[in-house]
């Protein structure tokens, strides 16, 4: 989907919108870093492998105008 920015542990993707303008700026931020998101339960569930740390940084720097080194491991 143009804007997602996927989940680093569980791979849910997640809109830029909604991100920026629904979410928490501390929730946004640990999902931008890498740290899970909700649906994962900021990578408490079984869902949350981790696998998916490369795809998050490319859909940052895809799809936002944000800075990906910012957000890479």
């Amino acid at each position: 989907m143009m804007n997602d920015i996927t989940c680093g542990l569980c791979g849910e993707p997640w809109g830029f919108y909604y991100l920026c303008n629904e979410m928490s700026m501390g929730k946004r931020e640990k999902l931008l870093h890498g740290k899970g998101c909700p649906i994962c339960s900021w990578g408490e569930s079984d869902r949350a492998t981790g696998e998916y740390q490369v795809k998050r940084v490319r859909s940052i720097s895809r799809n936002t105008d944000l800075d990906p080194t910012r957000y890479s491991l």
